[in-house]
């Protein structure tokens, strides 16, 4: 099997590290890595360091090939609605692969045309993402904080209650929510 043009990049939560260390990862901030995935029978499985050695890419490489396979797969919609004092928006797919898709340039550029150099984001499971203009008034942030939260404490393949900050180049921490009785560690 060759990575190079089957590899898609998804997010996992950084703890399942801890079970399977095998699986080949990028970093990326908060509680979530970039993994990278083999669909197969309409499911898919995480390239793992065996398959990962044998291809004799970089990490570099496959996260590259990674991104190209996913920007041409059919399904993803970005809408963005104006709302108060600044824009909000998602992503949507029917592929599992809506919050990954936040790993391309031009999906970012897109809500950065739309949204503000800087922005927000959340990525509570891997079938969601929620961005937003940091010029939205203070409780309307919160309460899209407090969505996040509850998303990720109610979905099955949750990733972060997080905040993000995003800008066409990358992410950033920007504020930690506790989760309060859920003992995960942060990596």
């Amino acid at each position: 099997m060759d990575l190079r043009k089957v590899a898609l990049p998804q997010f996992f939560p950084a703890h399942w590290l801890d079970d399977m260390p095998e699986i080949v990862f990028s970093d990326f901030p908060s509680r979530i890595r970039v993994g990278y995935v083999v669909r197969e029978n309409g499911a898919y499985s995480f390239v793992l360091e065996e398959q990962f050695v044998a291809s004799r890419l970089t990490i570099e490489a496959l996260h590259s090939h990674a991104l190209d396979n996913l920007q041409m797969l059919p399904s993803g919609l970005i809408t963005i609605a104006e709302v108060g004092q600044g824009a909000e928006g998602f992503i949507s797919a029917k592929d599992n692969f809506a919050a990954a898709r936040m790993l391309l340039p031009a999906v970012r550029a897109e809500f950065a045309s739309r949204l503000g150099k800087e922005f927000l984001a959340t990525l509570p499971h891997r079938d969601e993402c929620f961005c937003w203009s940091q010029a939205q008034e203070s409780g309307r942030q919160m309460r899209h904080a407090e969505e996040a939260l509850e998303d990720f404490l109610s979905e099955e393949y949750s990733l972060t209650p997080d905040i993000l900050l995003v800008n066409e180049s990358g992410f950033r921490l920007f504020r930690e929510q506790d989760v309060g009785h859920i003992n995960e560690p942060l990596r």
